[in-house]
């Protein structure tokens, strides 16, 4: 395997967290290869574009006022661990919440995300929002 550039993988954070603050599921499934998934706190993983799509509109039904920022990256060859933060209001109690969370990339030689674990803390999540956050996943 070829090493990956990174000024590249940033690029594809930044567009990624962008994509999440549009409110286009397709657009965020597009970083993803074809075949690509990504799990929730360890939950089932969502495999394939659609299914990636599906979770993201899930996530901007419940927070229809969505921001999502890159706030770091860590690159180890076709790895990487991106940091984040999103917040907005909660559609069932306008309660405003600011998650901040990771996700864990695999990455294709196209720069495109083969795997993505995504973490963030429930109980902090429960606790901002008033709401389970099994209900996001």
């Amino acid at each position: 395997m070829r090493p990956l550039n990174k000024d590249k993988i940033v690029d594809l954070a930044n567009s990624y967290a962008k994509a999440w603050t549009s409110h286009d599921g397709t657009a965020v499934a597009g970083h993803f290869a074809p075949d690509g998934g990504i799990s929730v706190n360890g939950g089932a993983v969502a495999k394939g574009t659609e299914a990636i799509a599906g979770i993201t509109r899930k996530l901007f039904e419940t927070f229809a006022d969505l921001h999502m920022m890159c706030d770091d990256i860590r690159i180890s060859g076709h790895n990487a661990v991106v940091t984040w933060t999103f917040y907005g209001h909660h559609a069932e109690n306008a309660k405003f919440a600011k998650i901040s969370g990771w996700e864990e990339w695999t990455l294709t030689e196209d720069l495109k995300i083969a795997q993505s674990r995504r973490w963030f803390d429930p109980e902090d999540y429960t606790e901002q929002c008033g709401v389970d956050a099994a209900q996001i996943h």
